[in-house]
């Protein structure tokens, strides 16, 4: 193994993601491969609905029974038969190839220090989700308990992952002192007692980040950690990420839809659109220098105050992406943003474009991006 190789803590290789509904199978990820390194804070930017909060249950295991109370909520007779179909197939990873034909759940492979996760069964899984790979979900109202004082909820990793059984007490409430500490909520040893009622929405979802922190993990999934707050405590909870990533040197994947919170916080980037990852780089060279078509109009549709600099410089003008993103019931056959692009020709509707690199480390998914004029 190569030093590049053994600093990548996540690999994700050739992912799918299906799930049913009443609609039919929705490819709600599809065919995407990028890797978290060791230390980084690495970011899937793109628009609601583009397949990023998909591939972090994927990752976490969660994906395939989301799929599944979805396909017994849509009582449809074929979402059963695709079902049935996937668990008689031996090889979960290759399932839709071995039968022939598209199938949920999730396919590929998902390398976590080595060892593929797609593979494992669920008590094996149980064992490195919220230990080793821990998540902070969207929002605060329904992910924290309001009976429950904040000590108890941010101890419940270490005590759920205590195979020995020989933590103490105290040393459990040191250790979620400093959780609280380290993302700098106020007077955590006097509040520790209080319950998320008494907190406000920046604090709540400081506590939630302790409790992904608590077991001093190797992997962090944040899910918009961002929203539903005001910028002042936006800037402050990004504050706290750095803070964590430098202080535990952990990886984290960090899931938003939100420019400023990926140029304040990411290393590289993964935009998504309609599934697919059409442009990875770094933060700097994706958001100052866009090679894609669908990354240009997403900066320009929710631009940041530097961005909204650049368009006026440019003589450009903030707009709306135009049209509506691909129906994902169906198989995109070639760029999946080429009905709606500025730069489309014939050979985008027809072949899909190879995620490509382009320059040192960065990666477009576009027939065109020679072509295209400068940004």
């Amino acid at each position: 193994m190569s030093s590049e190789e053994s600093d990548v803590v996540l690999k994700v290789e050739n992912l799918r993601a299906f799930y049913t509904s009443k609609r039919g199978l929705v490819r709600a990820v599809n065919r995407v491969s990028f890797e978290v390194r060791r230390g980084e804070i690495f970011g899937l930017f793109g628009e609601s609905g583009s397949g990023k909060t998909s591939i972090a249950l994927a990752i976490l295991g969660l994906f395939d029974d989301v799929s599944r109370y979805y396909a017994s909520s849509s009582s449809s007779d074929e979402n059963k038969r695709l079902w049935e179909l996937r668990e008689r197939v031996t090889d979960k990873s290759n399932a839709s190839e071995e039968v022939g034909e598209d199938l949920p759940g999730v396919e590929g492979h998902i390398w976590f220090k080595g060892q593929d996760l797609v593979k494992l069964i669920e008590d094996e899984f149980r064992r490195i989700r919220g230990d080793r790979i821990t998540y902070i979900p969207q929002g605060t109202t329904k992910s924290l308990n309001p009976y429950s004082k904040i000590v108890e909820q941010t101890a419940e990793p270490l005590f759920a992952h205590d195979e020995t059984g020989k933590l103490s007490e105290k040393g459990v409430i040191r250790r979620v002192i400093k959780a609280l500490d380290l993302v700098e909520l106020g007077d955590a040893i006097l509040r520790k007692d209080m319950k998320p009622s008494q907190f406000s929405v920046g604090e709540d979802q400081r506590v939630l980040m302790a409790m992904a922190l608590v077991t001093v993990p190797d992997l962090v999934i944040a899910d918009e950690p961002t929203t539903a707050v005001d910028m002042a405590i936006q800037n402050r909870i990004l504050e706290a990420i750095q803070l964590a990533r430098d202080e535990l040197g952990l990886s984290m994947l960090l899931i938003s839809n939100n420019q400023t919170t990926i140029n304040a916080t990411c290393d590289r980037i993964a935009v998504m659109t309609a599934g697919h990852i059409v442009e990875i780089g770094t933060t700097k060279r994706v958001l100052g220098n866009p090679g894609h078509p669908f990354t240009r109009a997403f900066i320009m549709s929710n631009p940041s105050m530097e961005a909204i600099k650049k368009i006026r410089e440019k003589g450009l003008r903030i707009r709306g992406i135009p049209g509506q993103a691909p129906d994902n019931t169906q198989p995109i056959i070639g760029c999946p943003f080429s009905e709606r692009c500025d730069f489309v020709i014939d050979k985008c509707r027809e072949i899909q474009p190879e995620l490509r690199e382009v320059d040192d480390g960065h990666k477009v998914m576009c027939h065109r991006y020679e072509e295209l004029p400068e940004w």
